[in-house]
């Protein structure tokens, strides 16, 4: 039903030229049909020195890519929609579209930033159901609060996977915005709100926001303020409290399930990190032969009872189709996403050589709170492995919440450490055995990131259980 609203919409759109899109009025500093650009000295088009700059190069061959890639994710889950979406797309350039939505502002469509800052724009517009133009000030501090965190991560710090998410963004943005205008025009608003993807943020989230100045803040930040103590970190889009890793006998429970195993794989997602700062984590993934998905827990997979697993944790579990490169994972849900490899979201991952040794330091930081969105809430986690080439590693890590009291007037701050620990460990492909001194053995997935297409492996990101660990900057 989406894909159809949203080709209700371009119906609408000429394709004769940018200037002639129904224009995002909340992106446009000139009038509403206008592409002037913004003048020269203007404060629309003055450069924003706190947001590092992300240019990609779009080509015809990467847009033409981008749209089949879309209607692949369609025809799985909506293939009469995704025959109306061929039939649009062929008609009606999405880059032209988009790239009038961003004319009279500083925004550049050869930015990844300013496209995702754009799109971030646009969902806030769409929940609320907007038609208030943002400043130059808000778009500016939309992109350091959304983009800036990101800068330095895949896809964005990657030319080749950066130019994927930009142009993948963009066709986005243009079908979100054509979606909107039908279901208006249809009457069915509501129920166009109610189906729509998290991306980034949740339209019931981004209904508790209002655009400002200082980018999107809660509406009424003195009923939000959140002590430390009742932000605890969530599972999920939030940080995560981690419970110890169990303490397994001396040979794994199911070396079996390695035998079914058609590939190990990571994906990209959106997440909520320190602050509540909207992040892009990886996420390990496991195709089975069976069509069958699991997304990996702490556990090594030969010490996981999957029957027993899938009835108690049934999210873990999806199904997967693969044609070529091109692989489409359904969740436990119905809802189908289609990949390709080495695409800026979905990776290979490779195993450890057996007896292989690691000399480098790494670290996971995970958070949540809500100072990102103007509140007082922030919490962060830190978790950090130190591997010795001599096969000794060492542990810690720590954890701190505070409340600035800036709404409330009383403020407050609890932090706490890891107990440290070490022992020895051993890689032997995916799976990361720890032993302590007095021989308790802990088993643990394990991967290396890659990076590159075709794939190569990538030790600068490790993968414990299900969090990706980095070197310490």
């Amino acid at each position: 039903m989406r894909g159809r609203l949203g080709f209700l919409g371009l119906l609408l759109i000429p394709a004769t030229a940018a200037a002639q899109a129904p224009a995002l009025d909340s992106l446009r500093e000139a009038a509403p049909g206008s592409a002037r650009p913004p003048e020269a000295g203007s404060d629309a088009a003055a450069p924003d020195p706190g947001a590092p700059d992300l240019p990609f190069a779009s080509t015809p061959d990467l847009r033409a890519r981008t749209v089949a890639e879309r209607l692949r994710r369609m025809q799985v889950a909506d293939p009469l929609g995704a025959a109306v979406a061929a039939r649009e797309l062929a008609r009606h350039d999405y880059d032209a579209i988009f790239r009038g939505f961003l004319a009279g502002t500083a925004l550049r469509e050869t930015d990844a930033g300013d496209v995702l800052a754009a799109f971030v724009v646009l969902q806030w517009m769409v929940a609320n159901d907007a038609t208030t133009e943002p400043s130059p000030a808000a778009l500016r501090a939309i992109r350091r609060q959304f983009v800036a965190p990101l800068a330095t991560k895949p896809p964005l710090s990657l030319p080749g996977a950066r130019a994927a998410f930009a142009e993948e963004v963009k066709l986005r943005a243009v079908l979100h915005h054509a979606g909107w205008q039908a279901a208006k025009g249809a009457g069915t608003l509501p129920r166009f709100l109610a189906t729509l993807p998290r991306d980034l943020l949740a339209p019931a989230t981004l209904r508790t926001l209002a655009m400002t100045d200082d980018g999107l803040v809660p509406r009424d930040a003195r009923t939000r303020a959140v002590p430390p103590a009742a932000a605890a970190p969530a599972r999920g889009d939030a940080a995560r409290a981690r419970p110890s890793e169990p303490e397994l006998p001396a040979e794994p429970r199911f070396p079996g399930n390695w035998a079914s195993v058609e590939g190990v794989y990571f994906r990209a997602a959106y997440g909520v990190g320190v602050g509540g700062m909207m992040i892009l984590r990886f996420e390990p993934l496991i195709l089975l032969r069976d069509g069958t998905t699991y997304a990996v827990a702490a556990a090594a997979l030969e010490d996981v009872d999957l029957t027993a697993e899938r009835a108690a944790e049934p999210r873990r579990f999806g199904r997967w189709t693969r044609a070529g490169d091109t692989v489409t994972l359904i969740d436990d849900r119905g809802r189908a996403d289609t990949y390709t490899l080495q695409d800026g979201r979905f990776f290979r991952a490779f195993p450890a050589g057996a007896g292989e040794t690691v000399a480098r330091s790494y670290r996971n930081l995970s958070g949540g709170g809500n100072t990102a969105m103007g509140g007082d809430v922030m919490i962060a986690v830190s978790n950090r492995y130190d591997f010795r080439a001599d096969g000794t590693y060492g542990r810690g890590g720590s954890v701190g919440a505070t409340n600035s009291g800036a709404t409330s007037g009383v403020g407050s701050a609890v932090s706490g450490r890891r107990a440290p620990e070490g022992g020895r460990y051993a890689l032997d492909r995916h799976t990361l055995t720890l032993t302590a001194p007095d021989g308790r053995v802990r088993r643990l997935f394990f991967a290396f990131a890659s990076h590159g297409d075709p794939p190569a492996i990538d030790r600068d990101m490790i993968f414990v259980g299900d969090d990706a660990f980095t070197p310490p900057h």
